[in-house]
């Protein structure tokens, strides 16, 4: 009797392991190494590949922090206007510039602060439209150039960073040029010298000569492509998150042609690439950009091999992933999760226990099957077009010719 009563309690017990299976959620076991609480509602986030440190852009407060994940502690905190669009850093200057906006002042602002202290170098006004929306930021090194994104009426400022010999002061030259109407990512190739300008409403991708300003291609995108666009200078490829298209459209930069077009659901937000496992990670924030809705159901970030380009699953990370960047030295991944006012530090493993891609490969399949039938439909169109032209010119040639005859 004894023997059964603790057979049952051993079904009971594996029962319950099968029926609730552990949830991967910030407790400090792997594959999430921490959780950092430091603001609210985390966003965008950079990484300075050289010292590690880590900048996040919080939206409560339009506040960036500057964190060292080697000592685990936040160096220095900045406010930044009212409203933070995005951030990025230069790994070799260790700049961090902050795309902002102040409504008492109605000006969109580009900031430059400090990495190692937070001080604030630079603060520069840049195009300003009434209706404010997210401003795009790309910056170029070697040409000492930072480009803000207006998303309502189509101009991109172009600010020429300057450092005077003597004082070591910053000061800015700025320009601007027009692409589009609702310009909003952008992306920059130093090496090859090249701007890319996502438009959300045209749903295409611009390609500019930065030298001379002329346009190279145009790339349709999926519908919604958001910030930040992330290009890879070593491979030439150009990540391209479009939020309600549902997809990582990724882009080949050398031909100016897609690679791919990876179904990411629900209604992605940030991107990560050049990571130490080769895979990129997309955050599932699960709001439709563009909307007037602040509901969001993702809880997950998707996982790709960048080989294959092939979905490996998804992870629990928490509620509405937005911001997401890697630093592949330490084998890192961060992840702002915006409704948990929380980062989280995730080991860029191999190993990291993911569920099942079965159904976002079905997806992927019937998003290649719709994208070659269109192609197909598009292909029939233009022949049918050339069939029916040829046929008219073939039946008024004898009319043509009869007539030059008669004269």
């Amino acid at each position: 009797m004894h023997r059964q009563a603790y057979l049952y309690l051993f079904l009971s017990l594996i029962l319950a392991l099968f029926s609730f299976p552990s949830t991967s959620y910030a407790d400090g076991g792997f594959p999430i190494i921490g959780v950092l609480h430091a603001g609210r509602r985390p966003e965008g986030i950079a990484v300075d590949a050289q010292t590690h440190m880590v900048y996040i852009a919080y939206e409560s407060h339009s506040m960036v922090v500057g964190f060292d994940p080697i000592t685990g502690k936040v160096r220095w905190r900045r406010t930044t206007g009212d409203v933070t669009a995005d951030i990025q850093v230069d790994s070799i200057t260790h700049r961090v510039y902050v795309a902002s906006f102040s409504f008492q002042k109605k000006q969109a602002l580009l900031i430059v602060l400090d990495g190692v202290t937070g001080k604030t170098l630079l603060t520069a006004a840049v195009h300003t439209t009434p209706d404010f929306g997210d401003n795009g930021l790309a910056v170029d090194t070697k040409r000492g150039r930072v480009y803000v994104s207006s998303s309502s009426d189509g101009v991109i400022t172009v600010l020429t960073l300057i450092t005077a010999p003597g004082t070591g002061d910053l000061t800015a030259e700025a320009s601007f040029i027009s692409v589009g109407p609702h310009p909003q990512a952008l992306g920059v190739n130093s090496r090859l010298g090249r701007l890319y300008v996502a438009d959300a409403a045209q749903h295409r991708v611009t390609v500019l000569d930065e030298d001379s300003g002329r346009k190279l291609a145009t790339i349709s995108v999926a519908d919604v492509p958001v910030p930040p666009l992330r290009v890879d200078e070593a491979t030439g490829r150009v990540y391209v998150v479009c939020s309600i298209g549902q997809e990582l459209d990724v882009i080949d930069g050398n031909t100016n042609s897609i690679l791919a077009r990876i179904p990411v659901t629900p209604y992605p937000e940030g991107v990560a690439f050049n990571t130490a496992t080769g895979r990129i990670y997309v955050a599932d924030e699960g709001n439709k950009d563009n909307s007037f809705s602040n509901e969001s159901t993702g809880t997950t970030i998707t996982i790709i091999d960048s080989q294959s380009l092939d979905v490996l699953g998804t992870l629990s990370v928490g509620r509405a992933p937005d911001g997401v960047e890697a630093d592949p030295a330490l084998r890192r991944v961060y992840v702002s999760v915006e409704d948990s006012d929380a980062v989280v530090e995730i080991s860029d493993s191999v190993d990291i226990p993911l569920q099942s891609g079965k159904t976002l490969h079905q997806v992927a399949a019937v998003h290649q099957a719709v994208f070659l039938l269109q192609q197909a439909t598009v292909i029939t169109l233009i022949v049918m077009i050339l069939t029916m032209v040829g046929a008219t010119l073939s039946a008024l040639s004898p009319r043509w010719r009869a007539r030059r005859s008669s004269r």
